[in-house]
C-alpha cells in the first residue's frame, strides 16, 4: 500500500469518527435529517469529497440512509447486519460455525428466566402448535429453528433475537447436521414445563434438551 493510499484510509477513518462525534454532540434522533455535505464540510473543515466518503461508511454501518427528495437521515442501527450478510453467504468456516453453535446454546440457556417471566397464553399456544409439527424424534433443521425462534421471541429482546438470526443461519449450514436425534425432553415436553412448571424446572428441561449438542461439541 502506498503512502498516499494509507493517508487516505487514515483520513477516512478520522472523518468517520468525527461524523459519529457530530451526531452525538448535536443529539440527533433516529429519523432526523443530517446537514448537507457542504455544511458538514464547512463545520468540520474537511473537503466535501472526504465527507461523502465518511457518510458512505456510516451507510455501510446502517446508521444513515439517503431518502429521495429528503436527504440523508439518521437510522436506528442494526448491530449484527454485517454478520448476518456473512452468514447468509455461508462465508464462515466450520470452526466459526462450531463457535456460533456454542454461543447459540449459551444464549438460549442464559435467556431462560426472561423467556419464562414473559410467557403469555397466546405465545404458549403458538409454541405448542410449532411443537406439534416437530413431534418426531428426528426433526428437520427448519422445524428446530422455528420452534426455538418462537421460544426466544418470548423474551422480547430485540438485540438477542437479531443476534440469534446470525447464530441460527450459521447453525443451519453446518455440514452433516441435516437432522438431530432427540430422546427426551421433546419440544412438546418443553411446552408442558413452560406452561405448568417453575422457572427452575424450565431451566432444567432446556439444559436436558441441549444435552445432545453439549455432548458433541469440542471440549
Amino acid at each position: 500500500m502506498s503512502m498516499q493510499e494509507n493517508s487516505r484510509i487514515t483520513l477516512a477513518d478520522s472523518v468517520e469518527k468525527q461524523l459519529l462525534g457530530y451526531l452525538r454532540l448535536h443529539h440527533l434522533n433516529f429519523g432526523d435529517l443530517l446537514p448537507k455535505e457542504t455544511e458538514l464540510a464547512s463545520e468540520l473543515q474537511i473537503s466535501r469529497h472526504i465527507i461523502r466518503e465518511g457518510i458512505s461508511r456510516l451507510k455501510a454501518l446502517g446508521l444513515v440512509e439517503s431518502k429521495k427528495h429528503r436527504g440523508t437521515i439518521l437510522c436506528r442501527p442494526e448491530p449484527f447486519a454485517g454478520f448476518l450478510k456473512l452468514a447468509e453467504a455461508s462465508l464462515f468456516t466450520e470452526q466459526d460455525r462450531q463457535d456460533f453453535m456454542e454461543l447459540r446454546i449459551a444464549m438460549e440457556l442464559g435467556m431462560c428466566d426472561f423467556i419464562y417471566a414473559r410467557r403469555t397464553e397466546e405465545k404458549l399456544k403458538e409454541l405448542r402448535k410449532a411443537a406439534e409439527e416437530s413431534h418426531s424424534s428426528v426433526r428437520k433443521i427448519e422445524q428446530e429453528v422455528d420452534f426455538h425462534s418462537r421460544l426466544m421471541a418470548f423474551a422480547g429482546n430485540t438485540a438477542a433475537s437479531d443476534f440469534r438470526k446470525v447464530l441460527m443461519l450459521a447453525f443451519g449450514s453446518m455440514k452433516g447436521k441435516k437432522s438431530f436425534n432427540h430422546t427426551s425432553p421433546s419440544h412438546k415436553e418443553i411446552c408442558t414445563v413452560l406452561e405448568t412448571g417453575t422457572a427452575g424446572d424450565f431451566r432444567a428441561v432446556m439444559r436436558q434438551h441441549f444435552m445432545p449438542y453439549l455432548n458433541t461439541i469440542r471440549q
